[in-house]
């Protein structure tokens, strides 16, 4: 049986990340992964000429200065890959106006004291606080990468904007600031990249993306997710790790409180000295069993609500749509106010009602679609368990064949292309190719529980000191990824760097 320094557990961002991190520090990490792509929810598929992106919206923090920027320097990633800033980063439609949420702070500010003269004062602190917690963030994340490790007393004294921010939801952080509630809605515009309600969400979790995103930029990689994803993979095979694609972990062995091996669907083991987990915590448990682990941490680890799934239709169209007068790469919906009420709309499964984007990725990666034909992506939030776990009653052997599934998933589809439809004009009629994805697609192709986009649900609970540890009572096993370190691209890759630098300790003794 061969020997790896260490394993690493699905190919996703943090898989990958991990293993990147490990491969350049010398060690001969091994990847193994379910699907027979890396990327995870950064991949991609392609039918007929359109190359559809999985997942992926915009990078947050990708620009210099920017903490995912030094990440990917540091991997040499930033010299394989071609990165498009996104400016305005995206337009939002409310019922009784639109606003643009242009890349540069001081522009953002402009157009929102241009709509709401009166909110100018609130606007400006409203603004200023989420530079602070972004700056707070920054800085308690350099310290974290230098090893530096603080008491709870310290963190409130170094980083008190992030500790504050980080115990209050993003409501009452709003309200702090601003009280039109017209511009409260505005403002949480993004409200769907966390999966939760202004009410329930961590306003650190928002106000730092905020804060990301409009001082180092959101970016969109040339090629989609999957080139970041390629990239990374090629880093790690360049250093001399591998990935084994196709090959779903079934089981790991432990032996004298240690995990030894970890084996396959195709009845292959791997040894290593040290291995990391990017599955859910659910499922590593279940590959070493839960009485290794004690039950208080089986509790703890296994209790977690998951984060909503998602419902995705993807479309190839005819006609380039930007130069038709649609040029916006991210365009949000809101049919109300009460974005309450939008959530409950999403638990309800209402697509006419709940919340949606519009992506136009063509806009910025014109080769994604034939000349003369755009991409278009609509997404909104969903549960798993809409319409009897979508007409499969949760029976998902040979689900994707199930005329039940089948109708229920084409149903809901067509609400979101009705939406759309009003929007841009004879749409449906344009339509070449579509595709819709629901929460069991997720379970299919990433095993994630429920179908989660986003791990365990990101409340004020969940985040920041309550976030679970990449440590397990076994010590040669890590975790990382959105169970353990919240949801998003850039979040995932910072978790495999905290994992691989555990592993890298761990084996230097």
């Amino acid at each position: 049986m061969e020997h790896r320094d260490v394993v690493v557990i699905g190919a996703g961002l943090a898989g990958l990340s991990a293993a990147a991190h490990l491969a350049q520090d010398g060690y001969r990490p091994l990847v193994l992964e379910h699907h027979a792509v890396p990327g995870g929810f950064a991949h991609e598929f392609t039918r007929r000429g359109f190359r559809f992106e999985v997942a992926l919206h915009a990078l947050d923090g990708a620009g210099p200065g920017g903490w995912l920027y030094g990440m990917l320097n540091d991997l040499g990633v930033l010299d394989r890959i071609e990165l498009r800033r996104l400016d305005p980063l995206y337009r939002v439609r409310l019922p009784d106006f639109e606003l643009t949420a242009h890349a540069d702070i001081n522009e953002y500010r402009h157009e929102l004291i241009e709509l709401f003269p009166g909110e100018s004062e609130g606007i400006a602190s409203f603004l200023d606080a989420v530079q602070r917690v972004g700056r707070d963030v920054a800085a308690f994340a350099r310290d974290r990468a230098s090893g530096l490790r603080r008491s709870p007393m310290e963190m409130m004294q170094n980083y008190p904007d992030m500790s504050n921010a980080f115990t209050q939801n993003w409501a009452d952080f709003l309200a702090a600031h601003v009280t039109d509630d017209q511009l409260q809605t505005a403002l949480s515009t993004l409200w769907g990249y966390f999966g939760l309600p202004p009410s329930r969400m961590s306003a650190g979790l928002f106000a730092a993306a905020l804060s990301s995103y409009h001082l180092n930029g959101g970016y969109y990689p040339i090629g989609g997710s999957m080139a970041l994803s390629r990239a990374l993979e090629d880093v790690i095979v360049e250093a001399g790790g591998s990935i084994l694609y196709r090959n779903t972990v079934t089981g790991m062995d432990i032996d004298d409180g240690l995990i030894r091996t970890v084996s396959t669907h195709r009845g292959d083991s791997y040894e290593a000295d040290i291995f990391i987990s990017t599955a859910s915590p659910v499922d590593t448990i279940g590959f070493v069993g839960a009485e290794h682990f004690g039950d208080a941490y089986v509790e703890q680890m296994t209790s977690d609500a998951p984060a909503l799934s998602n419902l995705v239709v993807y479309l190839g169209v005819e006609g380039d749509l930007a130069a038709e007068g649609w040029p916006h790469h991210e365009y949000f919906v809101e049919d109300g106010y009460d974005l309450e009420s939008g959530y409950q709309a999403v638990v309800d499964g209402d697509f006419d009602r709940a919340g949606m984007v519009i992506t136009n990725y063509t806009q910025s990666d014109p080769g994604c679609a034939p000349d003369g034909h755009s991409v278009l992506v609509l997404m909104t939030l969903a549960p798993w368990d809409f319409a009897g776990v979508w007409g499969t009653d949760g029976d998902l052997t040979d689900y994707s064949t199930n005329p039940a599934y089948l109708e229920v998933k084409e149903a809901a589809g067509k609400a979101l292309i009705r939406r759309a439809d009003r929007l841009i004009p004879g749409l449906s009629d344009r339509i070449v190719i579509k595709e819709i994805a629901t929460p069991l697609t997720n379970v299919r192709y990433g095993r994630q529980p429920y179908g989660s986009i986003y791990g365990r649900e990101q409340t004020v609970e969940n985040m920041f000191a309550h976030r679970r540890s990449p440590r397990t009572p076994i010590d040669n096993l890590f975790l990382a990824g959105a169970w353990i370190a919240g949801g998003g691209m850039s979040t995932a890759m910072g978790s495999g760097r905290t994992a691989a630098a555990l592993a890298g300790k761990a084996l230097a003794g």
